[in-house]
């Protein structure tokens, strides 16, 4: 049976040639069923047509009210990949405001092995806030943050691999 992954995703950009369909196919090749969860900006960043196609079910945005809906599988790991400067800054300070983020906050505190790939332009980088959070993040025991500031985001298969990392560490 496949191991369940929640990805998390923000308004952060991706390459052309690594989008986040193509992400989830190479997660899926290596045996993980995925729950996309976007916040409602990534939700425009995104081809979330696209990410349906492939896990099977539309990616989940809103909170869902009580009783209603399907409740999510539980995870064996999250990735928060492409996760933003602001969503990164919200994730640190618990402002769970979006489903997204909010997911991750409890995740995180449920110690789910979980990789965060932030994602900032140059300038938004370089506000200390931003410094404060990888650090803080990194200070987490399950989290495996993935940053590079002299390059935009690592390549799927550095994720994929730092993902599984992940899980063999836990």
């Amino acid at each position: 049976m496949a191991e369940t992954l929640y990805l998390v995703t923000s308004g952060a950009p991706t390459t052309e040639t690594e989008t986040l369909p193509h992400l989830i196919q190479l997660l899926t090749a290596e045996g993980w069923n995925i729950t996309v969860v976007s916040t409602p900006t990534g939700a425009r960043f995104h081809d979330l047509e696209a990410v349906e196609r492939l896990t099977g079910e539309p990616a989940r945005i809103e909170f869902r009210h009580p009783g209603k809906g399907k409740t999510l599988p539980p995870p064996t790991a999250i990735l928060a990949c492409p996760w933003s400067f602001n969503s990164t800054n919200r994730t640190v300070l618990g402002l769970a405001d979006t489903f997204a983020v909010a997911l991750l906050c409890e995740m995180i505190g449920r110690r789910t092995p979980t990789v965060i790939v932030p994602k900032a332009g140059q300038a938004l980088a370089q506000h200390p806030a931003f410094d404060r959070s990888l650090r803080a993040l990194t200070e987490i025991s399950q989290v495996n943050v993935l940053y590079s500031p002299q390059r935009k985001l690592p390549s799927w298969r550095e994720v994929a691999d730092a993902l599984s990392e992940a899980v063999s560490g836990r």
